[in-house]
């Protein structure tokens, strides 16, 4: 997306440059060039300092959606800014079209860029585990282990291995059905530790067994089979339920490691 946001701030300065020329056929003019230089110059420089200010102190930086509302935002009051000066200091031309036109390029431009990005960010639990496990893979085992969150080091509270075929293939297909979102928070410990053990063919007569680690709640997952690791749930069904209903179940014998 970065270097979305560059192509898009070079073209604007090509077209802020080019402009005049194809629509007014006329040289574009600058506000530097006229007695409006030291206003001008202030205004920006001030526009451009609150916005820093914004950015780095209200805007959450790691949230998608308040990036683009923030970028845009500064897009349309610098564009806006910039041709009133126009309007006010370039007398007998229409060069102050000239920002309008860029702020209605580049607001598009930014929309276009955002959502295409959101858009690559959006995956599934399926496609980011599919290597490792798939139709062909065995699992032997899922091992729950419930963290206490309320130490700086989580520790485990409870955990138990489930073998049972049945169980293993609950937990795997409402796992299938979880539909995620890259996130680029930093790594956060979460309530449920869950690792799948599998084994896969990888050559004639070899076999390997690996453990894949999710670590869950409500809201996120961190998956070990992933080179991004963290990702936001968001396909709004109970991925905890069958993890919850062992948890409540008297069938299941949770070993306490922390208890005396």
């Amino acid at each position: 997306m970065e270097l979305a946001l560059l192509g898009l701030a070079l073209l604007l300065l090509i077209m802020n440059a080019k402009l005049s020329k194809w629509l007014l056929g006329e040289q574009r003019v600058k506000i530097s060039e006229t007695e409006g230089e030291k206003v001008h110059r202030w205004v920006i420089f001030v526009s451009i300092f609150i916005s820093l200010i914004i950015l780095t102190t209200i805007i959450d930086r790691d949230n998608d959606s308040a990036l683009m509302w923030f970028l845009l935002c500064v897009l349309i009051v610098m564009c806006s800014i910039q041709a009133l000066m126009e309007w006010k200091y370039l007398k007998g031309t229409k060069q102050y079209v000239i920002p309008l036109l860029l702020m209605a390029i580049s607001v598009f431009g930014v929309l276009v860029i955002f959502f295409i990005d959101d858009w690559m960010k959006h995956t599934t639990f399926q496609d980011v585990v599919s290597e490792q496990l798939h139709e062909e893979t065995e699992v032997n085992s899922i091992t729950i282990r419930i963290n206490d969150l309320s130490e700086r080091i989580p520790q485990t509270k409870a955990r138990v291995t489930i073998e049972d075929k049945e169980t293993i293939g609950r937990i795997l297909e409402v796992f299938s059905e979880m539909e995620l979102k890259q996130d680029d928070g930093l790594h956060e410990f979460r309530k449920y530790n869950v690792t799948i053990e599998t084994t896969n063919q990888v050559a004639e007569d070899h076999f390997e067994t690996k453990g894949l680690r999710v670590e869950l709640d409500e809201n996120y997952a961190n998956i070990s089979a992933s080179s991004h690791g963290r990702y936001e749930i968001v396909s709004g069904t109970n991925h905890l339920q069958t993890i919850e209903e062992l948890v409540e179940s008297d069938e299941i014998d949770w070993e306490r490691p922390n208890t005396d």
